[in-house]
């Protein structure tokens, strides 16, 4: 990170903080007139201050609302670097898009801001984009590739899905985001051709001889035999109101949105953590949002009461009971 660009870290945060577009723009007008690369703004400025975001939401210190205004602002940030950024003359051509289900499309449009400063011609496709309307784009697009950005593990089966038509049409995958994983953990569970930990090293991948020009079919899942994730997913209304029952003894702000957000996600992540067959996602965002509840002075306990809960309705779905049991073992 350049001393220019680190100098502004902390006035960036506070326009953001204050939802000022108007100064947060200026700010970064300012430092592309200088000459700083944009991306070294998307790099050093953008994404260092999104992770202060998220920081400040977790802990308590900034709402709910407060964050999805500063998550505005950026993105507002992102286009104008963008759109400073010539449309690239090159013969790589790549469809940049949310896991289906994923509605943070700024993490994609910072994605597709980067590879296009890197010289790859990118089309970048809105949050809310289904498989259905990926398998239609790609094959008019004229596309090489399909990069999947995926923020949050409980969107991974509607990336298995998009993987599923993209490569159906013979065009490789590339994913990337926090929610494949530790290093990818995920990312050759949903059939992708490749993972990438950063759009640098995307970049490189798609740039580079080893990326395949054409792909087979993505393989089939190696588990569910049963669908037992919908078995959760279907329940999620019931279980949610029987998680939040049994919180009622249990001291603490318990009763705030935090908590019921916190357990609709938990269901969504116990149906997706079956989906993998893997129990560390569900054992990983326990950890966190244990973390997030501490933060906001409720205690663990009420977690594992709504735990207990979710078991006691969920004993006709395969693996539940286990999962359940192991993610209680970290409270």
């Amino acid at each position: 990170m350049t001393h220019v660009v680190s100098d502004e870290l902390d006035l960036f945060l506070a326009h953001l903080g204050r939802a000022d577009e108007v100064e947060a723009l200026n700010l970064v007008r300012n430092l592309l007139g200088k000459g700083v690369p944009g991306e070294e703004v998307l790099t050093d400025l953008v994404i260092p201050a999104l992770r202060v975001v998220g920081e400040r939401w977790a802990t308590g210190e900034w709402t709910v609302a407060r964050e999805h205004a500063a998550s505005h602002v950026t993105g507002r940030v992102v286009h104008l670097v963008a759109d400073a950024t010539p449309r690239p003359r090159s013969q790589t051509r790549i469809v940049v898009c949310c896991a289906q289900g994923d509605w943070h499309g700024l993490a994609s449009r910072i994605l597709a801001a980067l590879l296009r400063l890197r010289g790859i011609d990118t089309t970048v496709l809105p949050p809310g984009t289904g498989a259905g309307e990926l398998a239609r784009v790609v094959p008019d697009s004229g596309a090489g590739s399909v990069v999947l950005s995926c923020t949050v593990s409980t969107a991974l089966p509607g990336a298995r899905a998009m993987v599923e038509v993209a490569r159906r049409v013979g065009v490789p995958v590339l994913v990337g985001g926090p929610g494949f994983g530790p290093k990818g953990r995920w990312a050759g569970v949903v059939g992708a051709n490749g993972w990438a930990p950063d759009a640098e090293r995307a970049a490189e991948m798609l740039t580079g001889p080893g990326w395949p020009t054409v792909t087979t079919p993505a393989p089939r899942l190696r588990h569910l035999s049963d669908p037992a994730d919908d078995g959760v997913g279907l329940l999620r209304t019931p279980l949610v109101a029987a998680g939040m029952s049994a919180l009622a003894p249990i001291e603490g702000e318990h009763s705030d949105t935090t908590m019921r957000d916190g357990l609709t996600s938990a269901v969504d992540t116990l149906a997706v953590s079956l989906f993998l067959d893997d129990d560390a996602l569900f054992v990983d965002f326990t950890r966190w949002f244990a973390g997030v509840l501490g933060h906001r002075r409720v205690p663990s306990e009420a977690l594992a009461a709504a735990y207990r809960a979710f078991a006691t309705r969920l004993t006709h779905v395969p693996g539940a009971s286990a999962t359940l049991t192991a993610a209680g073992a970290v409270l």
